[in-house]
């Protein structure tokens, strides 16, 4: 009896622990006590460029601006003007909310004399608010995205676990054919597919449930720029998704059971998401909003393709041309 007493005592006190330790750590990483993502900007940054006081661009994004250093398109943005000191921040797999958790840190750090945010229209919405559904998801995939809207240090454990659960179908494996393939095509798209073959159009769209999603991102987008000075230029950049570009990729998605039913209005420069966000953030005089589209438009074609056959990310031709339409649009 004793024995039973103790085993269940241990059990208790261990889950508690756990409990305070984990709501310790949300706390740690909701404030950005410490620096969570050190590696990741290492990775990206020169020391050089990392103890200066002051730099001329900072940047922040998702997996399209942490891309590899060899097609990354600040990289080329960097050799290209090799006097200007740039500090990319970026990291894979997060979104505004995420950012909010170090931007006011890093803006302090670096002392940045303009900002560049890269925005991602692909999903960008469901990072504020991920999809839930028990008949399309497993028990294990929606209790993840549902806790994690709510603990954001549950997708931060989640990102470095990532990184020694390697998959078949991991974007390394997807990237390395230039012929479209169904079978190795990126396995979240296929998820938002699986919740709704319009789930791009309705995104792009702002349809029901995308349109509450955007109201939370224009929130925390808000809570951004607002951690910035107002002489402190800000340039947001729309990277816009392969479906928008042409057919071809449009194409490619229906073979994976996309419908898009309004294709003029998601593949014209000033679609829905767009041209909302441009309306509601309109009262921010330092912010320039950057729409690539039909710069995209104009040069990919059949022996030029700008994103991967089997991943909706930017390939180096890509990156090349984001890298001269910026280029073109910011005084670097």
């Amino acid at each position: 009896m004793k024995l039973v007493t103790k085993i269940k005592k241990f059990f208790i006190n261990t889950i508690i622990i756990m409990l305070v330790t984990f709501v310790l750590f949300e706390i740690l990483y909701r404030n950005s006590i410490i620096d969570f993502y050190k590696i990741e900007t290492s990775h990206l940054n020169s020391e050089t460029d990392l103890g200066k006081p002051s730099v001329d661009f900072l940047v922040f994004g998702d997996s399209f601006s942490a891309t590899a250093k060899d097609i990354n398109y600040i990289e080329k943005i960097k050799q290209a003007h090799p006097t200007v000191s740039i500090v990319n921040v970026s990291v894979p797999g997060i979104g505004i909310r995420q950012v909010n958790t170090f931007a006011k840190a890093k803006i302090k750090k670096h002392q940045p004399k303009a900002i560049i945010y890269q925005i991602y229209v692909g999903n960008d919405l469901t990072d504020v608010d991920h999809l839930w559904s028990l008949e399309k998801f497993s028990l294990v995939r929606n209790l993840y995205w549902e806790t994690s809207d709510y603990f954001m240090s549950v997708s931060y454990l989640n990102h470095k676990a990532s990184v020694f659960s390697p998959s078949v179908n991991n974007r390394t494996y997807t990237m390395a054919t230039d012929i479209f393939k169904p079978d190795y095509y990126d396995l979240r798209t296929k998820r938002f597919l699986n919740f709704d073959r319009a789930y791009f159009t309705n995104t792009l769209l702002l349809k029901k449930p995308f349109k509450e999603r955007y109201d939370a991102w224009l929130i925390y987008m808000k809570t951004f720029l607002e951690t910035i000075p107002n002489d402190v230029p800000v340039y947001l950049v729309w990277i816009p998704h392969c479906a928008q570009v042409n057919d071809y990729y449009m194409g490619n998605l229906k073979a994976l059971g996309a419908t898009f039913d309004e294709k003029v209005t998601i593949q014209q420069a000033d679609y829905p998401f767009f041209a909302q966000a441009k309306k509601d953030l309109k009262m921010y005089t330092n912010v320039t909003q950057l729409n690539p589209l039909k710069t995209f438009q104009a040069n990919d074609k059949n022996d030029y393709r700008l994103y991967f056959a089997n991943d909706p990310h930017i390939n180096n031709k890509g990156n090349e041309v984001l890298s001269d339409f910026l280029q073109s649009e910011i005084p670097f």
